[in-house]
């Protein structure tokens, strides 16, 4: 049976033919007609369907291997289930292709649990088991069927099948069989999956896997599906000069006959031309072919259009009159060219049987056939034939700003769309009635005035700083903050008292942790409480500080979250000091007899804070996570050993909630599931507001709200959180300069300190000049790099392959996604954008060519379904694509007595 025909997603056609090909999944998106109903306690109930979901089986059925496609950015929302749509795809082309997963390290255990959930039933523990003993080579022939390796056969003298439609009976095998199980699946899922650990690769292991100094002549991703996640990460070491980073990108760009799979929730994370990585990778170069014309009588393009037009295999042909140079753009490999009955090339279509040769190869198949065609016609020798690798679009920073950045805004949003066609597959997630309320937004930013003492000290580390810093008079959009300004960001947050300096080196730092142990200064400052670590004496070291204590207090009992760049001196590590002085202890567990407990030595009275950051000991780490959590059945599943004696000292003490605040720094926050969070802090700003998004990401998780165990006599019970408490709370601290303060002129320094610190202050919308504090200065650096980074987000939104599917659920966005799309009566030849971004057309002259009409429509009902009619034309539209974004989707013709539906290439 014949493939069928796909648009390319360089043809104005393709966005309408999209939609005709997945409307079916359209249906399946449904209004919010359940109000009352609690969603995260019908989902519980609903749990353990292995079905994917429509949006995740777009996305597999786009990347068949019968499709051109080559590679799309899952831009799901949260709850989406990134991960189980990326392996849908790998497990639909397992039988034809190499599968390789990369990721950071932390996060393979859990992608494994994911295939596990989400692959082929094989892998799920919950199904009807048989135990097969192999006892002859012929008995190995069903299971490597199933690719168990042989490795996994002969040590385990056996291999296990599920029998589908018979009840689960895994829970009652013998705990032997039960574990071999176990190994089968780990067996089956390294046989059927590559895993790199994209940082956890040195110079060596990376040429093991990449020997070939020319990435374009690596074979290692050549037939096989790559899925990314995180990608983000992978996309910041390249642009940051990892040439480790920049091997592994290169060798996927250039594979043949590959499927790119990349997840992430945030492509943009600090600079705008991060995108362009993304989108580059998975559309790959755009290889087009240069020839050389040697000799031709008369320079004949629309015969030579013509020519080439009749071979299988090829996309566009363009012409340099000049230097009389052929140029063409290949279809994708083993896919042929389709024409319409008028002759027009419409589509391509899959052809395993045709021949994918190298580009000079190819030309040598031509010579003959041209000179045939045009007397006297000679194409020159193979060794003048050339190659570009053209790229999708521009990853050079200041070539990507002069095109699509215009201040904190994007221009060429059209160019901008039409070139990532094809490349981006946006859901916007799980309903939001399944994440808390958050409350008070409209106070989140806390603008904290110094005290005039913490404003002298302020002036003198940044004078330390204005002193060494190079007037670069860079893009901030292009700047890495890490190691900026460290000294006064720091005094923002306390300013360590004179008299206790020379316990701190006098060097300048490159980082906070860099620093010499300051232990010493902090035991200083908690022998007087009263004067450094209580509110009066903060009053005068750190109003901030003060204000988090204070908020802090409001929430009692409540899970609270606070997070800090700082774990040292003026971050953590003295907030941990002033909650001690102010009534709260830190949360300890002790190890007896090789099992943990809570420390005995903690007041059962007392409320306790724990810290987690990078220095803390994993185990206890997660230990505490749960505690916090109130998470006992979790503690049972992830540190059985240590469960028992943990909830017993618990009860020992009457089971009262102690941990009630964790501090985490961005070693710690990555990754981390919390429950119950009521207030989040945020001490102070980072350059990065992906940072922000990912620190508040850890208190607002789906269905994070909604219940909460109990331990009662060593019985925990699970019980539901009314809906008016599943609410959070996001506090984000700021220092800033009173008006006296920014107006001083005989304060240490000040003068040149405020020229030198004086900006456009855009966060408050004043868009003024301002003397601003380095707090003040990084938020407003975030606030910039936001502006542009949702600018991008939006038409990476509006230009993805289902935005017209999920339409009722952009529908919910603000302002609404307008999807892209060309006119109505495009033909299939039309290009949507050139192969060379050099030669396309800006927005400005494309708009200049747009001519518009009207056309007059009618409403029709046939079926109790409501169609748009042109009455002129007899032309059909979809009526909801009309009704929600004024897009006129093609669907048919109207006859005398029906509608003729077109099949999805027609139209």
């Amino acid at each position: 049976m014949a493939a069928a025909a796909s648009v390319l997603p360089n043809r104005k056609a393709f966005a309408d033919y999209i939609a005709r090909i997945f409307i079916k999944y359209r249906k399946m998106d449904t209004a919010d007609d359940d109000e009352g109903v609690d969603v995260c306690v019908r989902q519980s109930e609903a749990r353990g369907s292995r079905e994917l979901l429509p949006y995740q089986k777009l996305v597999r059925d786009y990347l068949t291997i019968e499709t051109p496609y080559r590679g799309l950015l899952v831009y799901h929302g949260l709850g989406s289930g990134k991960t189980c749509s990326a392996i849908g795809v790998a497990e639909s082309l397992l039988s034809e292709k190499k599968v390789f997963v990369m990721l950071p390290a932390s996060l393979q255990t859990n992608f494994r649990q994911e295939i596990r959930k989400c692959g082929d039933p094989i892998y799920m523990l919950d199904n009807f088991w048989e135990v097969r003993v192999v006892r002859s080579a012929a008995d190995k022939g069903p299971a490597r069927a199933l690719r168990i390796p042989d490795e996994f056969l002969r040590k385990e003298g056996r291999y296990f099948v599920t029998i589908p439609g018979r009840e689960p009976n895994f829970n009652t095998l013998p705990l032997d069989v039960r574990l071999g199980i176990n190994r089968q699946i780990s067996a089956l899922i390294d046989e059927r999956y590559t895993f790199i650990n994209y940082n956890g690769l040195n110079s060596e292991s990376v040429k093991v896997l990449i020997p070939e100094d020319d990435p374009k002549l690596s074979t290692l991703f050549h037939n096989s599906v790559v899925l990314i996640d995180e990608a983000h990460n992978l996309i910041s070491r390249v642009i940051s000069g990892s040439k480790i980073a920049q091997r592994i990108y290169d060798a996927i760009y250039y594979a043949k006959d590959c499927k790119v799979v990349m997840l992430s929730g945030t492509p943009v994370i600090n600079r705008p031309n991060e995108i362009a990585y993304f989108m580059n990778l998975l559309r790959g170069p755009s290889e087009r072919i240069l020839i050389p014309v040697r000799e031709l009588p008369t320079w004949d393009e629309p015969g030579m259009t013509a020519f080439f037009r009749k071979l299988p295999d090829v996309d566009t042909v363009e012409f340099n009159s000049v230097k009389r140079i052929i140029q063409v753009v290949r279809n994708p490999p083993h896919f042929k060219s389709v024409y319409g009955t008028a002759g027009a090339r419409i589509a391509v279509q899959y052809d395993r049987a045709l021949d994918s040769k190298t580009p000079r190869d190819w030309v040598d198949t031509l010579r003959g056939s041209f000179s045939a065609s045009f007397p006297g016609g000679v194409l020159a020798s193979r060794e003048y034939v050339s190659i570009e690798y053209l790229e999708c679009l521009p990853t050079n920073f200041q070539e990507f700003v002069n095109t699509f950045i215009d201040g904190l805004d994007v221009k060429n949003a059209l160019l901008f769309q039409k070139r990532i066609q094809g490349l981006v597959s946006y859901y916007k997630g799980a309903d939001e009635r399944m994440l808390p309320k958050r409350i008070d937004d409209d106070k989140m930013l806390e603008k904290i005035e110094m005290s005039d003492e913490q404003f002298n000290k302020y002036l003198e580390m940044r004078w330390t700083e204005v002193q060494s810093e190079s007037k670069k008079g860079g893009n901030s959009l292009n700047e890495d903050f890490s190691y900026y300004r460290v000294l006064s960001r720091l005094a923002c947050n306390y300013a360590v008292p004179n008299d206790l300096d020379a316990l701190v080196p006098d060097e300048q730092p490159m980082d906070e942790n860099k620093e010499a142990d300051k232990s010493a200064v902090l035991a200083k400052l908690k022998q007087s409480p009263d004067q450094f670590l209580r509110p009066a004496g903060l009053a005068t070291r750190s109003p901030k500080m003060a204000k988090v204590l204070a908020n802090i207090l409001e929430e009692g009992d409540h899970n609270q979250f606070v997070y800090s760049n700082y774990r040292k001196l003026e971050g953590l590590g003295v907030l941990g000091a002033i909650l001690e002085a102010n009534g709260f202890q830190q949360y300890k567990l002790v190890k007896e007899g090789g099992k943990y407990m809570e420390s005995p030595e903690m007041d059962p009275a007392k409320l306790a804070f724990a810290f987690y950051t990078g220095e803390e000991n994993p185990e206890e780490k997660g230990i505490m996570r749960l505690i916090f959590n109130e998470d006992f059945k979790g503690l049972q599943s992830e540190y059985a050993e240590h469960a028992q004696t943990i909830r017993e000292s618990i009860a020992a003490r009457g089971a009262k909630k102690m941990l009630t605040i964790l501090m985490a720094t961005s070693s710690g926050a990555e990754g981390i599931n919390l429950k119950n969070v009521r207030r989040l802090h945020i001490v102070e700003p980072h350059w990065n507001p992906a940072r922000h998004d990912q620190v508040m990401g850890r208190g607002i998780r789906l269905c994070s709200h909604a219940t909460r165990q109990t331990l009662v006599d060593g019985v925990v019970t699970d019980n539901i959180v009314p809906i008016e408490e599943r609410t959070i709370r996001i506090s984000f601290y700021l220092s800033v300069f009173t008006k006296a303060q920014a107006a001083s002129t005989t304060a240490f320094n000040v003068v040149p300190i405020r020229r030198a610190d004086t900006r456009a202050k855009r966060y408050d919308g004043s868009n003024s000049d301002a003397f601003l504090s380095s707090d003040e200065f990084l938020y407003e650096v975030s606030y910039e790099k936001g502006k542009i980074t949702e600018g991008i987000s939006r038409l990476i939104k509006q230009a993805a392959v289902d935005c017209e599917i999920h339409r009722k659920l952009h529908s919910r966005e603000q302002p609404v996604l307008q999807c892209m799309r060309f006119d109505s009566t495009v033909r299939g030849e039309d290009l949507a954008y050139n192969p060379n971004l050099k030669s396309d057309d800006r927005d400005e002259t494309f708009l200049r060519n747009v001519i518009k009409r009207s056309r007059r429509l009618q409403r029709i009902k046939i079926k109790d379904i409501v169609f748009l009619v042109d009455p002129d034309s007899k032309d059909v539209f979809d009526e909801p694509a009309f009704g929600d974004a004024q897009r006129l989707l093609k669907i048919g013709t109207l006859l005398p007595d029906r509608i003729q539906f077109f099949t999805t290439l027609e139209g």
